[in-house]
């Protein structure tokens, strides 16, 4: 039992360490493309329309990112991923979420660069820059929370909690 504790910890710790390092690379894509759009060593000649449409994008995948999370994350799904798969496949879910929704704040950082290049306008990049680093933060995997999640899926349900209203005991 406490072989499978330390296992279940160390794929914690390597898979947390994963999803931080993550982050950190897309924010760094992110100050770099800020970086990149003060420099405005390219030009595009680009219409309006196509830089409100990828504002469109940009708030649709900031609003995406939000709902995906909650989704990915419901106590629910966590719960049955534990029961079928075990601390594992909770772990790989944990994981997964979170460089999804790290991918959608790189799309936003991306998207806001092409903005900055289409309109002229470096403030443009910082301004949606600061949208994908909102996505980031709220992406950010905190391993207490993660910790709580494993505790949480691994308690025995009570009789009460498994059986469904209406049934015969």
């Amino acid at each position: 039992m406490a072989g499978d504790l330390e296992t279940v910890q160390d794929e914690l710790t390597r898979r947390h360490r994963a999803a931080v390092m993550f982050i950190v690379y897309v924010f760094a894509l992110t100050v770099l493309l800020a970086l990149l759009a003060f420099a405005r060593p390219f030009d595009i000649d680009g219409s309006g329309s196509m830089a409100g449409a990828l504002r469109i994008v940009i708030a649709v995948f900031g609003l995406g990112a939000v709902v995906m999370r909650r989704t990915m994350f419901s106590a629910m799904r966590l719960k049955d991923i534990a029961a079928l798969g075990g601390p594992a496949a909770l772990l790989e879910t944990l994981y997964k979420t979170t460089v999804y929704v790290a991918l959608l704040a790189a799309a936003i950082a991306v998207m806001a660069f092409v903005i900055s290049l289409i309109t002229g306008d470096p403030a443009d990049m910082i301004w949606f820059g600061l949208v994908a680093v909102a996505v980031l933060l709220y992406a950010y995997p905190r391993r207490a929370a993660w910790q709580g999640v494993l505790r949480m899926t691994a308690a025995p349900a009570s009789e009460d909690a498994t059986a469904a209203k209406g049934t015969i005991a």
